[in-house]
This record gives C-alpha cells, sequence and structure tokens, in this order.
C-alpha cells in the first residue's frame, strides 16, 4: 500500500538525483567553532558603556537640540555673551535631554529584562549521551534539543520525533500570528523509525540543507540527507520559535535558526516612523518663526551697526570704543549673535517634550477608556503610536476590510444548493437542537440521497481541521471559519469527522460506524489559489478528487453543464442575501493516472528553489474535468452597531470605502445592510474584464454624474476591473469617479490591491488624512499604506493588530476613537502647539520693543537665571492639565452630533493663518506690557528716598506680567476648570514670586550671580500701587483681545463659506467634466442620462443581516422574481429603441 501524502510531506523514504543546494548547509554533529550566530537575543539598544555616548548622540541629532546647543557656546564667547559667560541656558536643555534619557532609559529597561527572562529560560539539550539543562542563550545551530508538553520551542527546529507514535505533535502559535486553535505538526517516517532509541540520537549523521533565514513564517523547504537517503523538509516539519507545545508529552528535534536570524525575530516590527499632519504643519511653521528670528535679529542688528557709525565719535570716549570695535562688520556679527542669544526663546525649547508627555498621557486615557473595552475577549484599546493621536481626529478616508471587521467573523451553514436545487430558509434551528456553527432549517432535504451523500462527504473530508479531544468530547481545531462551519454542517447531517489514525487516514463517522478514507495528496488554500484539494483514496479503492474554491476560479474547471445555471441563479440568490458562499467540485482518477502525476509531485516537492511554482503547475494540470458537486451558502452577521457608526461617520463628512474579497452581490448587499450605501444613492459599477469596457463603465459614471450633480453616488468595483483601470491611461478618470463618490465597494480584491487602492488617494490627495482597518493577515499592507491603521483583534490571528497603530475589539468603537478621542486631541494639541509659540513669542517680543528705547543695544533684560524657569515651571504645567483633560463639551454630545467632527476635517485650529493670530496676539500683548511697565514703573518712583525704579525692577514688572498672562490664557482657552488645574495656574504665577525672593531677597547682594542692582528690587515691586492697577490693566486687556480674535476669526469662516457655496457646484461640474473629451460629452449625454436612471436609479430589495423588510418585495416573495423579469424586460425594450 501506497504511503499516505500530505502536502511536502514525503510518505516513503525516496533517493533523488535532482537536488538543490541552499545557502545553508547544517552538519550534524556541528564542526567547531560553529559559524551561526548563537540564540542569545537583544532588543535593547543600550548598555552600562553605551548608554551615555549613545544617548546623547540620539539626541543631538534633534535639530531644536543643536540649535540650543549652539546657543549655549555663543553663551560662554565674552564678545556675545548675555550671562557673564556661563553657559545658562544649558540648564533647560539639560532637563530636557535628561527626560528624554530617562524615558529612554526606562523602555530600554524594560525591553532588557524581558531579554533576560527569554535568554535565561531552561531546555534540554543532547550533551555526552544524556539530556543535560541549558539555557536558551547558549543554544546553537545544529543543537539537539528535547522540549516537553506546554513549554515553549526555544529557537526554530526541524521536528525529527515526538512520543505520538505516528510522529504527530501540536503547537499552539497565537505568539506569532495570535491564533488559538491549536496546528498539527508531522515528524517524518524515517527520521520518527530512527529515532525511536534515544540511544541512536549520539550515533546520528546527518547533514540538512534549507533556506537562508527569513520572515516568511509559513514557509520552510529543506533536505535531509543520511546515508544516502533524502528526505525533504517543509514547513509541516518547522517548529518556531514563540510557539509552544501542546498536547505531546515530548518532541526531539534540531536547531536550525537560532537568535535573531528565527523567523519570529525577523518578523519583529521594525519601528515605523510616522509623522501626524499636526507635527508636519507645526514644522513648517518653525521653520518660518526661525526665519522671522533672523530677520528681526538682522533687523537689529542692522540698527545698531548704523547708529553706532552715526554717534561713535560722541560715544567713543565714555564707552572706551576702539577702531576694532567699531568696525561694522565685526558690530554686526557681535549684535547678531547677541540678539540671537537674547531671542533664544523664539523656538521652545520644551515643546517637542511636552508634546511627548501629553501624547503618551492621551494614550492612557485612550487605552483605559472602559466605553473601548470588550468583555467577551477582555480586551482594551491599545495605542501602538500615540504620536498620532491628532490624526484620528482629521481622517478624511476610512478603508475597511468587511470579514472580522464589519462583520463577526462567526459563520453559520444556512444554505446548500445540490444538483441545482437550493435548499435551507430563512428559519432558525430549535435552540435545543442546534450546533455551533449550523443554522440550517429545510425538511426537503435529505440527507441520504446519493447527491447529498456526496456532497456531505466531500464536505467531512476537503479540509484541514485537526481534531482534539477534551472530557471525551471531539472538538474542531480550524484556521477558518469557514471551515469549521462547513465540516459542523456535514457531522449535523449525520457525516461526523473523526480526525485521523496513525497512518494520517481520514475517519469519517457515518451513520453509526467509522469509516476510513485514504489521504493521498492535500494541495491547501491560499489567497492566490482560492482554493484547496485533495486526493484521497475510497473504501472500494477508487481515487477521487476533491476541489472546493471561489466560483470565479472553480467554474472554469468544471466541464460538465449539468445543473450549472440553476446552481448559478441559486449564487445569485445566496449573495443577494449577503451570504458567503463556495462551489464543490469533483472528478474520479485511475491508478494510473494518479501513480503519473505523483512521480511528478514527489519530484516537484524535493525542488527547493522552484517547489511553490512546480506545485501549482502540477495543480493545473489535474484541476481539470470537474463535475459540479453543489455549492454552500454561509452567513457572517454584522457587528453591534456597524450600521450606526457608519451612517454617522459619513454623515460627518468622513468617505467610507469597503473593500472585500466577496462577490459584487453580497457585497453590494452588505454595504446595503451596513448601511455603506442607501437607497438614495446612484450606483455606478465597474465589473468589466476587458480594458475597453472598464474605460466605457468609468467614462459612463462620470458622464452620469455630470447629468445628476446633485444626486449622491457610490462606486462598485470589482478586482478584476481594477486591475484595468489602474493603468496610467484610465488611473486619473477612475481617481475623479470615486472622489465624487459618497461610498467605493471594491470586490474580490486581492491584499495587493487594497493597500493600492489606499496609496491612490493618499499620493493624489497629500492634504487628506486615511484610515485602513482590518483584522487579517491580508489587511496589514492595506493597514501599513495608510497613515492611520486600526487593527481588529479577531478570530483571524493577530497580525492585523500588531502591523497597527492603534487597536480596538469592535468596527463600533471607530467612533468614539475618532470623534471624540481623535478630535479632542487634535483640539488640544493644536492649542498646546500654538500656546507654546504664544508664551515664547510673549516673553521674546519685550526685548525687541526695548531695543526702540536702546538703540536696538542688545541690552540684557531679564535675570538669565530666573529666565531659564520659564519654560520648565512658571508656564509649563497648566498647559500640560489641559491638553490631557480639557473637555470642550460632554462626549455624550460628541457622539450624538456629527457636526463636531468638521473641526478637525476643516483644519482650522493650525492652520497658518490661525498660527500666526496666536503670534500676532502674543506681539501686541508683548508691546502693551513692556511699555506700560516701563512709563509707570521705570518712570515713577516707588522708594522712600525718591528714586526712580531702575531696570531690574522694571524688568521683573514685565517677567512677573507675562507669567500671569500666560497662564491667564490657558483659563481662557479653557472649556473645563478643575480645582487642580486652576491650582496649578496659581502655584505657576507664585512660583516666580518664590524664585524671586530666594534671589533678590534671600541672598547677600554679593552671593548673586549677576544684576547686583536686584538686590530688594521685589520688595520696590510689591510696594508700588502701579504694580497692581497694571496686572489688573494686562489681564483685563487679554480677554478683551481674545473676543476680539474670535469675532475676526467668525467673519472670516463667514465670508469663506459664502465663497465655498457659491463655487462648490460649478466646480463639481468642472471638475468631472475635465475628465472626459469635449467632443464625447454631446454625444453620449443623452444616452448616458438615460442609462444612469435606468441602471443606477434602482431601489434596493435585499435585506441582508436584518430582520426588517426592505424598500420592496421581500427576496424570498414569489413575486419579487416575476417583478424582475418585467424590469428586465423594459430596460431591453428601451435599449432595443
Amino acid at each position: 500500500m501506497k504511503e499516505p501524502l500530505i502536502e511536502g510531506n514525503l510518505g516513503r523514504n525516496r533517493t533523488s538525483t535532482t537536488l538543490v543546494t541552499t545557502n545553508r548547509v547544517i552538519n550534524i554533529p556541528m564542526p567547531h567553532p560553529n559559524p551561526f550566530v548563537i540564540n542569545k537575543i537583544s532588543t535593547s539598544k543600550y548598555n552600562c558603556l553605551t548608554f551615555l555616548p549613545k544617548n546623547l548622540w540620539e539626541q543631538f541629532h534633534k535639530l531644536a537640540n543643536i540649535y540650543f546647543l549652539i546657543l549655549a557656546v555663543l553663551q560662554i564667547i565674552p564678545q556675545t555673551s548675555n550671562s557673564n559667560g556661563i553657559p545658562n541656558i544649558m540648564l533647560p536643555l539639560s532637563m530636557v535631554i535628561v527626560i528624554s534619557a530617562v524615558k529612554d532609559l526606562v523602555e530600554d529597561n524594560k525591553r532588557k529584562k524581558s531579554d533576560n527572562e527569554e535568554n535565561n529560560r531552561k531546555i534540554f539539550k543532547r550533551v555526552n549521551k544524556s539530556w543535560a539543562e541549558e539555557k536558551w542563550q547558549n543554544l546553537k545551530v545544529g543543537d539537539i534539543v528535547k522540549i516537553e508538553k506546554d513549554n515553549y520551542f526555544p529557537a526554530d527546529i526541524v521536528l525529527l520525533a515526538s512520543s505520538d507514535p505516528k510522529g504527530m505533535c501540536y503547537v499552539e502559535t497565537k505568539n506569532l500570528d495570535g491564533e488559538t486553535n491549536l496546528k498539527h505538526k508531522l515528524a517524518e517516517k524515517f527520521t520518527q523509525s530512527m529515532l525511536n532509541d534515544e540511544t541512536k540520537l549520539d550515533s546520528l549523521q546527518c547533514e540538512i540543507k534549507c533556506d537562508d533565514p527569513n520572515p516568511m513564517i509559513y514557509s520552510f523547504n529543506g533536505l535531509l540527507k543520511s546515508h544516502h537517503t533524502f528526505i525533504a523538509l517543509t514547513h509541516e516539519q518547522l517548529l518556531l520559535r514563540g510557539s509552544s507545545l501542546k498536547n505531546t508529552e515530548w518532541i526531539i528535534g534540531i536547531s536550525v535558526y537560532t537568535g535573531h536570524e528565527t523567523k519570529i525575530m525577523l518578523n519583529s516590527p521594525r519601528s515605523r516612523v510616522k509623522f501626524s499632519n499636526l507635527e508636519i504643519s507645526m514644522n513648517k511653521q518653525i521653520i518660518f518663526i526661525f526665519i522671522m528670528q533672523i530677520l528681526i535679529c538682522s533687523f537689529c542688528a542692522i540698527f545698531y551697526t548704523i547708529w553706532l557709525g552715526q554717534t561713535k565719535n560722541d560715544t567713543k570716549s565714555y564707552l572706551n570704543l576702539t577702531d576694532e570695535i567699531t568696525n561694522p562688520a565685526y558690530v554686526f556679527v557681535i549684535m547678531l549673535f547677541s540678539w540671537m542669544l537674547l531671542f533664544s526663546s523664539f523656538v521652545p525649547i520644551s515643546l517637542l517634550v511636552t508634546l511627548e508627555i501629553v501624547k503618551f498621557l492621551q494614550a492612557i486615557l485612550i487605552s483605559n477608556d472602559l466605553e473601548l473595552y470588550y468583555e467577551p475577549i477582555d480586551m482594551a484599546a491599545g495605542v501602538q503610536s500615540s504620536n498620532l493621536n491628532e490624526d484620528l481626529g482629521q481622517i478624511s478616508y476610512i478603508f475597511s476590510d468587511k470579514t472580522g471587521t464589519l462583520t463577526c467573523n462567526i459563520m453559520e451553514f444556512k444554505k446548500i444548493s445540490i444538483a441545482g436545487e437550493s435548499y435551507g430558509n430563512d428559519e432558525h434551528v430549535d435552540p435545543s437542537k442546534k450546533i455551533p456553527h449550523v443554522d440550517f432549517v429545510d425538511p426537503r432535504f435529505n440527507p441520504r440521497s446519493e447527491s447529498a451523500y456526496e456532497f456531505l462527504l466531500q464536505l467531512a473530508l476537503c479540509h484541514t481541521i485537526i481534531t482534539e479531544v477534551k472530557n471525551g468530547v471531539i472538538e474542531y481545531k480550524a484556521s477558518s471559519p469557514d471551515e469549521l462551519a462547513l465540516v459542523n454542517a456535514a457531522k449535523y447531517f449525520g457525516v461526523e469527522y473523526f480526525g485521523r489514525d496513525e497512518d494520517h487516514n481520514i475517519l469519517v463517522k457515518i451513520n453509526g460506524s467509522i469509516t476510513t478514507f485514504e489521504l493521498l495528496n492535500l494541495i491547501e488554500f491560499n489567497s492566490d489559489r482560492k482554493r484547496m484539494t485533495v486526493i484521497v483514496k475510497m473504501p472500494n479503492g477508487n481515487i477521487k478528487l476533491l476541489l472546493k474554491g471561489a466560483d470565479t476560479v472553480v467554474w472554469p474547471r468544471i466541464s460538465s453543464e449539468a445543473f450549472r445555471e440553476r446552481t448559478l441563479e441559486n449564487l445569485e440568490n445566496y449573495a443577494n442575501q449577503g451570504l458567503r458562499t463556495l462551489l464543490l467540485a469533483a472528478r474520479d482518477m485511475k491508478q494510473s493516472e494518479y501513480n503519473l502525476w505523483n512521480e511528478k509531485y514527489l519530484e516537484a516537492i524535493q525542488d527547493l528553489r522552484n517547489k511553490e511554482k512546480r506545485i501549482e503547475e502540477l495543480a493545473e494540470e489535474i484541476e481539470i474535468n470537474l463535475r459540479l458537486v453543489g455549492a454552500t451558502a454561509i452567513e457572517d452577521k454584522l457587528q453591534d452597531e456597524v450600521p450606526e457608526t457608519i451612517q454617522f461617520l459619513r454623515e460627518a463628512g468622513v468617505k467610507i470605502w469597503v473593500l472585500t474579497g466577496d462577490k459584487v452581490e453580497t457585497a453590494i448587499n452588505i454595504g446595503y445592510s451596513c448601511n455603506l450605501l442607501v437607497n438614495e444613492m446612484l450606483r455606478v459599477t465597474v465589473v468589466g474584464n476587458k480594458t475597453d469596457i472598464v474605460k466605457e463603465e468609468i467614462r459612463d459614471g462620470l458622464l452620469s454624474m455630470r447629468e445628476a450633480p446633485e444626486r449622491t453616488f457610490a462606486l462598485i468595483i470589482s478586482g478584476e476591473a481594477l486591475i484595468r483601470a489602474l493603468k496610467p491611461e484610465m488611473k486619473q478618470d477612475l481617481l475623479r469617479l470615486a472622489e465624487n463618490c459618497n461610498a467605493v465597494l471594491a470586490c474580490r480584491v486581492s491584499p495587493q490591491q487594497k493597500a493600492d487602492i489606499v496609496k491612490l488617494i493618499r499620493d493624489a490627495k497629500p492634504k487628506v488624512r486615511t484610515l485602513s482597518i482590518g483584522d487579517g493577515a491580508n489587511d496589514v499592507n492595506m493597514i501599513n499604506a495608510a497613515h492611520v491603521g486600526i487593527g481588529i483583534a479577531g478570530l483571524e490571528g493577530k497580525q492585523a493588530v500588531r502591523a497597527s497603530d492603534y487597536s480596538i475589539a469592535q468596527f463600533s468603537y471607530l467612533k468614539k476613537l475618532m470623534c471624540v478621542h481623535g478630535r479632542e486631541c487634535y483640539r488640544r494639541n493644536s492649542n498646546l502647539i500654538c500656546y507654546n509659540f504664544y508664551k515664547n513669542i510673549m516673553i521674546s517680543m519685550p526685548l525687541f520693543f526695548l531695543g526702540t528705547l536702546s538703540a536696538f543695544s542688545a541690552q540684557v533684560f531679564y535675570n538669565t537665571w530666573v529666565f531659564q524657569f520659564y519654560n520648565l515651571f512658571f508656564a509649563a504645567v497648566p498647559i500640560g492639565f489641559y491638553a490631557v483633560f480639557d473637555k470642550e463639551m460632554e462626549y455624550n454630545e460628541l457622539l450624538s452630533e456629527c457636526k463636531y467632527y468638521s473641526l478637525g476635517l476643516d483644519g482650522n485650529l493650525f492652520k497658518a493663518w490661525r498660527f500666526w493670530m496666536w503670534i500676532g496676539e502674543a506681539t501686541i500683548q508683548g508691546c502693551l506690557v513692556l511699555y506700560c511697565s516701563v512709563f509707570s514703573i521705570g518712570t515713577t518712583s516707588g522708594l522712600s528716598s525718591g528714586r526712580v525704579s531702575g531696570i531690574s525692577v522694571c524688568s521683573m514688572m514685565v517677567f512677573g506680567s507675562i507669567v500671569i498672562l500666560v497662564n491667564v490664557k490657558v483659563f481662557i482657552i479653557s472649556n473645563t476648570h478643575y480645582w487642580f488645574t486652576i491650582m496649578t495656574m496659581i502655584l505657576s504665577a507664585l512660583s516666580y514670586l518664590l524664585i524671586l525672593a530666594f534671589f533678590f531677597e534671600i541672598l547677600p547682594p554679593m552671593q548673586q550671580l549677576q544684576n547686583f542692582d536686584g538686590y530688594g528690587g521685589m520688595s520696590q515691586l510689591l510696594g508700588n500701587p502701579n504694580t497692581y492697577i497694571l496686572i489688573i490693566f494686562f489681564t483685563y486687556t487679554c480677554f478683551y483681545i481674545e473676543p476680539l480674535i474670535n469675532a475676526a476669526l467668525t467673519l472670516r469662516s463667514m465670508k469663506k463659506e459664502k465663497v465655498v457655496i457659491f463655487h462648490e457646484h460649478e466646480l463639481h461640474k468642472s471638475d468631472i467634466s475635465s475628465a472626459l473629451p469635449t467632443s464625447e460629452l454631446e454625444a453620449e449625454e443623452r444616452a448616458i442620462a438615460r442609462r444612469s436612471i435606468a441602471i443606477y436609479g434602482r431601489r434596493h430589495t435585499g435585506y441582508a443581516f436584518s430582520g426588517e423588510p426592505g424598500h420592496d418585495l421581500p427576496i424570498t416573495d414569489p413575486q419579487f422574481y416575476e417583478k424582475q423579469e418585467i424590469l428586465v424586460e423594459d430596460d431591453e425594450d428601451e435599449d432595443g429603441k
């Protein structure tokens, strides 16, 4: 009897002369020294010696830190120093660097701790004819190891033998792909039988040739050579690091990839650098602020140089000026650098650190939001990229997967088509009789009929499910929810899959007795094949090929015409009800035909270089001349609140595109069920399979839009049509068509096509933000292509979650994530950035206005040590609390009114004019504070001696007023005033008084670092009644300026709105018309106008996923089909005319 064969698994030992040499060759026993990397891993960035230099090197790669370091150097130079040669700007710079370094160190210590735990785990390694405990980090390529039940695999290991007599073991891969179902691995019979005695391990001599290390976890090709016997190795024999052994007492294997060459380490996500739209805009404004600083400093330096040149003869004697000092070029350079130091705070030194801390705290609030917690799977929202928080509030396009994202991905078997007859109605199974994943009711169905038995038997044989016995009950473990539903359906009708025996034969329980089917070959499903095939030997000795897959790939392989038309009608009806469909086909094979094909198959699986290609060619060779067995229809229900969420986001101005692999009809009905499509929309369908047809369909859609600009449109496009539409000659037309649609539904699209669609919008509309959301590995490309990627933890694993920027458990949570957290983060962070520049411009501009009174001679006005505390203590904490806790309105209100989301879509809070309004306000207030203080405090006597207060006292007044005003500004922009936020504002102002008291009241005069004439200045200031009058006046003007600016903004927005309304209609028409040649417009517009109504204007009649009827007759009503026939006839008559 021929040995059973599983794909890539030789059932018998075979000598081959067609071997392919690969790059990695492992000899057992391994020679010394071992040329491969050890198993120790390190994900940390630093160690004790490298932390300081490496972290500083990284920190000073930031432009802002380099800028302030240069300023510190200028403070050391006597000619330019404003601090007597002391680089006191290093105080805030050091604080910023220390905070960042501490954060980096904490994060790195977490990684290091995790590394140590991993490296110090123990494993049994074969040493000197016995098993010895060894740390994971000491394991090397070629070592023979033994792993016991429930332990993790320390490296990527080739399975040699297991405690199971069949050589089978079960592994759990949830740490790799998130799937909790067990997967079986199978040792080759040669190695299993050879190593049934462990003492044979000590004399084992073999050579393994395999692929170079690569990140493909489902791909492995290798060859084991032992005593002129060659054994092909595939992923069936590869046990990956990160997975664990289950339901098997032990396994023995050889390590082939270790350390950072293991597949899990090669798949470790590299840090993706993504910048939010707000950060990009901020960086642009920083450039303009720096240019503004250069221009002001240059103006001041030029003015002083000219002034000095005109007055040097009058001032040379008493200022001790030399000719060198009065050289214009020398004076200009010195004054330019001096003014640069005075204006050092133009660029906020603490902005980046403040923003980073605030976003981190915002991420904690998102992660701890109980309304984003999903109890059934114990999952809260996750934040992997907190720097994109504000982007969530500016999303213009959402690209969504369907299965598992909009739907539950919990499949239920609903209907079948056998011999052209459809079975299954809309009733539900009696709960007392219901089994998981089956909800089929139809008393007409007879599972004992010959055609039904063949159909059900194929469901029980054609799959990759494994069984696990728990408490005497057989449980199915499947990687696909569809397969779980199909196998459970066969069980429901009395054809029960019972697992596999020691020879890997398939056991099926039929009418109470076990029947054995020999599994000869299995070619698994993948996203390219869209089908799976098994070849089995029936109990009577006949060989059968059984195939199941998507109708688009199965129909061309069916040669028989029997029941084709009726089955097609049934499939269309299933799709119209939103059900997922599969076709089943089969054919008989002669023994001689199979033997010839299997010989080629055995050779193909030994060809390590071209194995997959050759197997695909062999599959094409044998999957022909099939006969139709039947079709299945499975229901995947929508998740809770999906329709409401989509409707809310669409009304908020977000365009939603659903990208799915389903049939067009299925996708359309699901689109209506989830409110992506509504009856008011005119549908434009692009499903052609030829370039000319696709081009015509796109043009038809554009012309329809031109004829009915007031209507809303939805685009439905197939993957096959998309391939042609993305060609250069049609790409722009497709883009115009899609941009003018309120909804887009892409059907039968591949994972790469999903990413291409996202990139199409990203490239064409660089100013808008895109978001992709999905739950499976096939969504990873799409998630990575968007500005913001959302992963949903579903039944398809956690690849999408690992690749995402944010993770949630349900699609409906997207509403709060975007409309509450995203919107509020955008609003707060916009004001945070503007405020940081506002407070720094306000503290800087008085120096410029003081220059008008001192010939722009770069006089030091503020105490340079007190000045360094401004960004650290006096004006930092209140705005931080604002950015984390402020609420413009209650969250329930934000979730009930979609209009509030437009705040981020418009982006008005951080447009250039809005940013410079803040700068202008700061400049006006700085001017007011300086002149009022100088001409009040500086020209009046606050002393009993009658002396006028000096410049230091005036400086204290200006500085203190600004500290008060910037904290009052936080109070004004705040919508919610918590006790702790008000307390921080008060403490920030009081801290300034405490610092003044320390420097100018407590320290003796000669102990002060500089500004000796300021001693006692605080007492003078507080004793002057003008101080309190000015503070009240400044505060009042701060409240007064804010309403004036808001009024100006309101007026500007009203004018803009009028312009938009006036031009919107014309722009829409001209944009669409530009896609069409003028000659075509007149020729086709009348015909297309008629077709747009006849084809696109019909109301939707399906009602998938809901218990309520649609807007027309139910699809199950016989009159429905009569009405459709009449409509079709009418259309034909119209076309004839």
